[in-house]
């Protein structure tokens, strides 16, 4: 079961050039279903949110999200900030992120699981 970050928890890890990761959503197609999660990371002194969708491939055994084919490949959505309180914010304000829902880098295959076991 992932474990959310508190806000304090969530700003040191990125100011030690940690990931934090969260879950968003999905939405069905026609004959397919897409997954939403975002990222927030330190890169050279700015903190950038990266944006993905891609087609949900998973399975009982195959929870990694970042290997499954995105919707868009030459449609990578960034946005770089200079504090992480801006990223928060905008990853709330624009993505519908919660601010008690991200978890530690690498915790994302936790939370596709939880969308899977929810889904059956």
């Amino acid at each position: 079961m992932a474990l959310y970050l508190s806000n304090l928890e969530l700003v040191a890890r990125v100011h030690l050039g940690k990931e934090v990761e969260q879950w968003l959503s999905y939405y069905r197609g026609a004959d397919y279903t897409v997954i939403r999660w975002l990222v927030i990371y330190k890169d050279e002194g700015r903190f950038t949110i990266a944006y993905h969708e891609s087609f949900d491939e998973g399975d009982e055994g195959s929870h990694d999200v970042y290997e499954f084919s995105t919707l868009d490949p030459d449609d990578d959505i960034t946005h770089s900030f200079d504090s992480i309180e801006e990223a928060v914010a905008c990853a709330i304000e624009n993505y519908d992120a919660a601010a008690d829902k991200f978890v530690a880098g690498g915790m994302i295959q936790e939370e596709y699981a939880k969308y899977r076991i929810a889904r059956k």
